[in-house]
């Protein structure tokens, strides 16, 4: 396509007319927004960056370099994470003005919860330890109105939103905050929180939510009594999961001092890897294992939305075999499956100005 170029011989600056009108100048790499925003779709959806090549040129008969869509979706990526901060600083900045605490008609029925969870991604860069996987963290919130049941018994939920995050705890608890102040917190009779029994989370939970019920996975605390269960009885499954079985049973109704007086102590040291203390997770975890009585109530239990969130969002575009992510660019691909999943890309292409 020919296009008038109008060149200043003053200032020596050029103008295309045709392409102001497109947009390009915006966007730049010589395509409307329109085009990146289908671009970087396409680079986040995919398995990989050859893939999004193989299936735009095939959905669109465009011929695009896979080069030229990473670039595209990293920077839009990019601009997608840094409006999220700049949102989550002025949230928690003003935090009486951010969350609703006092309505006038009161605050609204039902519930809202909030999930976090983490995930390891290879990198590029070693630690001090000489390892290069780093924890992609991640934050589901959603209200128990947005939970939809089908008729085969699976739960889908309707509104939700994810964030995701690489980095530490201060970034993004104020992320977290952000996206329960727009899910509704402080309208809501009841907050749930749930995790899977780490330090931070609960640490983060207190700082943001000290109104919430606190809730330890029921599934992770399942997991952590049989891990232990098998250290106790390593040649006998049935005394195994007998024992199991009987710690769980009195856990779910609360007996937690129950259990922690029948279990003897061990030393620490003398623990396989990936054998909990249980004692000690028991004990620091005692008041958030009532499950019987949560359940009465119509609280959840379990972070299957946030696991099954970790698949979808991290775990299938960022672990596949061989990859390995630079934290920058990693970010910008987490950020923009997290808008994906959370049914707001339409976010995405408002901040590249398409209407």
């Amino acid at each position: 396509m020919q296009r008038n170029w109008y060149h200043c011989r003053y200032c020596g600056q050029g103008f295309n007319p045709l392409d102001a009108m497109l947009g390009i100048d915006l966007v730049g790499h010589k395509v409307t927004p329109e085009m990146a925003v289908k671009i970087t779709f396409a680079g986040q959806n995919a398995p990989s960056f050859e893939d999004a090549e193989r299936s735009f040129e095939y959905l669109t008969g465009l011929r695009i370099g896979r080069s030229l869509i990473r670039q595209i979706t990293e920077e839009t990526g990019q601009k997608v994470y840094e409006q999220q901060v700049e949102k989550a600083e002025t949230a928690t900045a003003m935090p009486e003005e951010t969350v609703s605490s006092v309505l006038p008609h009161g605050r609204r029925a039902g519930t809202l919860y909030v999930m976090v969870d983490g995930s390891q991604v290879n990198t590029r860069n070693k630690d001090q330890q000489g390892s290069s996987w780093k924890e992609m963290k991640l934050a589901l919130v959603y209200n128990d109105k947005s939970v939809i049941t089908r008729k085969s018994g699976q739960s889908v939920l309707a509104e939700k939103e994810y964030v995701a995050y690489w980095g530490s705890v201060d970034c993004f608890k104020k992320l977290v905050f952000d996206a329960a102040a727009r899910g509704g917190y402080g309208t809501y009779e009841q907050v749930v929180v749930i995790g899977d029994g780490a330090h931070w989370i609960w640490k983060m939970y207190e700082e943001l939510f000290p109104d919430a019920v606190q809730v330890l996975d029921y599934y992770h605390m399942c997991e952590n009594v049989y891990s232990y269960a098998k250290f106790l009885y390593p040649c006998d499954d049935q005394k195994m999961t007998g024992w199991a079985k009987s710690v769980i049973t009195h856990i779910e109704q609360g007996k937690v001092n129950k259990v922690l007086a029948s279990i003897a102590a061990v030393d620490e040291s003398r623990l396989p890897a990936g054998v909990p203390n249980l004692p000690t997770y028991l004990s620091n975890n005692r008041d958030r294992m009532n499950y019987n009585a949560l359940q009465e109530k119509g609280f959840k239990v379990g972070s299957g939305a946030i696991e099954s969130g970790n698949k979808k969002v991290i775990q299938q575009r960022m672990k596949q075999s061989g990859m390995r992510w630079n934290v920058e660019t990693g970010q910008t691909i987490a950020s923009l499956r997290a808008k994906n999943a959370s049914g707001q890309w339409r976010d995405v292409e408002h901040l590249l100005n398409v209407a």
